[in-house]
């Protein structure tokens, strides 16, 4: 649609990597980092301590899963069960895998004396906002 993959396109003119600057695959790739996926868990951690759904979506998931998120959230709520999801959130973590793009990081729980590998994982955007993924 842009015209790039017109046969007159002059590419023989650039270099892969040129190529690669001008018509990034994955312009996540490129984007400096401005909320790192420490940084997203501790915001989320803290809007959890306070109640606040909205701006714990908003902080730290895209858009496109905030209603969900916040819906889920409230049903944990509504459980009962909140209190000890922060228990469980409220810890360090452990980066296990990471790429430009996409980060997992691990944390411990411990449950009936014995501890329990959980994971996050993060997405950054474009905008350079690590973003939870799935906790």
């Amino acid at each position: 649609l842009a015209g790039f993959a017109h046969p007159t396109f002059p590419y023989s003119d650039y270099s892969m990597e040129e190529l690669g600057t001008m018509f990034p695959q994955y312009v996540e790739n490129n984007a400096p980092t401005v909320q790192s996926p420490e940084q997203t868990h501790q915001k989320f951690l803290t809007a959890l301590k306070k109640g606040d759904f909205e701006e714990a979506v908003r902080c730290c998931f895209r858009e496109g899963d905030r209603t969900q998120t916040k819906e889920d959230l409230e049903r944990i709520k509504d459980k009962g069960m909140l209190p000890v999801m922060i228990k469980d959130l409220d810890t360090t973590i452990t980066q296990t895998v990471s790429n430009s793009w996409r980060s997992s990081y691990e944390y411990v729980v411990m449950k009936d004396g014995k501890k329990y590998a959980s994971m996050l994982s993060f997405l950054k955007s474009k905008d350079g906002i690590w973003y939870i993924e799935s906790l």
